[in-house]
């Protein structure tokens, strides 16, 4: 069947749209989150044929710190180019690929064409989501994933059984990928058999079931053979502070308290500045949303539900995604803004423009005006995320801070001067192993200056750099214990403005030190 031809020039308005968008907030340096480099080591170490290790550790080994769904989007690329811009490309065509899925999604339920434009656009001009699309992390990628599994649930067809049906097999894939890439990709899973049950489709249900339970099991069978335990995510979720482990952990009262505190952060200050761009809101914890927030997200929520709700019995899925994302956010995160919403702010957007034109509609009709309303109209709203992108653009050009600039600086001095061997230990570790190309470590998160000197010894530590990137724990853990043990730390190198130190860490000192200490 051809394509109609304003179609085909859509799709073109679509692609260009993210091209400009894109390449105008581009940014070629690397992320300075630390996770992206870590997602960047793992694919070098399957491009490699190390397996899914951590290659940047003291002594190399397996690691299911992270699922390893996007390293292994990552590794062709990897194979032929150590190129971080490309990889940070790729994800940007993860975006542009699951917004023409969105386009040609809701083209198949039967909404308007110029509608679906409007759609795909908004879902291409978020400056949340143009962040995360020009840096090496997952988000774009389950973006792109949980959309073509959605879309391809839609071809599937009724007069066949769902076990001869390409297009289930083709979703069930999709929704393990997704679930692979990020583990709160298991939202996908519950609300595709959320979909299948409030459909009656009992068959497709346990099927769904099965399949991913069988998907999941190699990954889990790995991690059980080699002795790696469950997922940092569940080890989180009774931790007072992950960054504070003396602050302890959560009895079950504490733990709810906190699933309906951040519940209730998302729906009233994280959703509005998602999906509204020039909202913005003060996310400091004692700062309650107020009665206005709350009554924007409780009209953002009816508007993006009631668009959901044109998409037939796909309602189901897409209302399912954002609630069971929305929970799981709850239960495995302390507040953290709108960071873990970006993979679906894409569909809320969609949801809300469709939601906005459908409202619309139905308040012409019941006035008996007869009026049509263009969803051109809504194009008009996409304007008002050209400020936030212009502040994405301007925010990109910028150098690194000096701090971060003095900590690749003596990355470099590592390479140029240490073995690839050697171990140094710092609060970026998976940073400076792209700028150093040695072992890497951290330090011991404890207030016991001795546990800190203890943790250096069993990673075999030679240096240490003392930065000023801004972070507690450098304060709180590692200064005092450096000052406490001034005779075992000797200044290497020293880059000022700000002062950043390599210091060299005597092991045979310390570990005289440690045993004339302890009983």
């Amino acid at each position: 069947m051809k394509m109609p031809k304003n179609r085909a020039i859509y799709i073109g308005v679509v692609a260009l749209v993210w091209a400009f968008a894109y390449f105008y907030i581009f940014n070629a340096k690397i992320d300075v989150n630390g996770d992206n480099c870590r997602y960047y080591t793992y694919a070098t170490a399957l491009a490699t044929g190390q397996g899914y290790t951590d290659i940047s550790a003291p002594t190399p080994h397996p690691t299911n710190a992270f699922p390893p769904g996007y390293p292994l989007l990552m590794m062709p690329l990897r194979f032929f180019t150590d190129s971080v811009v490309v990889q940070k490309v790729l994800n940007g065509l993860f975006l542009l690929g699951g917004a023409l899925l969105l386009f040609f999604l809701m083209i198949k339920r039967k909404l308007p064409d110029s509608l679906a434009l409007v759609g795909a656009c908004a879902a291409i001009l978020s400056d949340r989501v143009l962040h995360f699309s020009t840096m090496m992390m997952s988000e774009m990628s389950c973006f792109f994933v949980s959309a073509a599994a959605i879309y391809l649930l839609t071809l599937m067809k009724e007069e066949k059984p769902f076990y001869k049906d390409w297009a289930f097999y083709g979703m069930l894939v999709m929704v393990l990928l997704c679930y692979h890439i990020r583990t709160q990709g298991v939202a996908l899973f519950a609300a595709v058999v959320l979909f299948f049950l409030c459909t009656k489709k009992w068959k497709e249900a346990a099927g769904t079931v099965a399949g991913f339970v069988v998907g999941c099991l190699p990954w889990v069978l790995r991690n059980k053979a080699l002795g790696l335990g469950q997922s940092r995510y569940f080890e989180s979720i009774a931790q007072v502070n992950p960054w504070r482990p003396e602050d302890g952990s959560l009895d079950l009262g504490g733990i709810v308290s906190r699933f309906f505190d951040t519940l209730a952060m998302l729906v009233s200050k994280a959703l509005p500045n998602s999906v509204i761009p020039y909202f913005k809101v003060d996310y400091t914890p004692e700062v309650s949303a107020g009665f206005l927030l709350w009554v924007a997200a409780i009209v953002l929520v009816a508007l993006i539900v009631r668009g959901f709700w044109s998409f037939g019995k796909y309602r189901w899925v897409l209302i399912g995604y954002t609630v069971f994302t929305f929970g799981l956010i709850s239960i495995f995160s302390t507040p953290s803004e709108n960071r873990y919403l970006t993979s679906i702010i894409p569909f809320l957007n969609m949801g809300l423009l469709v939601g906005l034109y459908e409202v619309v509609v139905w308040a012409l009709r019941r006035m008996g005006s007869k009026l049509a309303f263009s969803p051109w109209i809504l194009a008009l709203l996409l304007l008002t995320s050209v400020g936030n992108i212009k502040e994405l653009h301007a925010m990109n050009q910028m150098p690194f801070p000096p701090a971060y600039q003095n900590f690749f600086r003596m990355g470099a001095v590592l390479k140029e001067h240490v073995s690839p061997e050697t171990v140094v230990a710092s609060r970026k570790g998976e940073l400076l192993y792209m700028f150093s190309g040695t072992r890497v470590t951290g330090y011991a998160f404890s207030q016991d200056d001795r546990a800190v000197i203890q943790k250096m010894l069993d990673d075999g530590v030679e240096y240490v750099i003392l930065d000023q990137l801004g972070y507690s724990s450098t304060y709180r853990y590692l200064y005092p214990a450096i000052q406490k043990n001034d005779d075992l730390f000797f200044v290497a190198s020293h880059i000022p403005d700000p002062d950043t130190y390599l210091l060299k860490f005597d092991r045979e000192a310390a570990r005289k030190k440690l045993s004339q200490t302890n009983p």
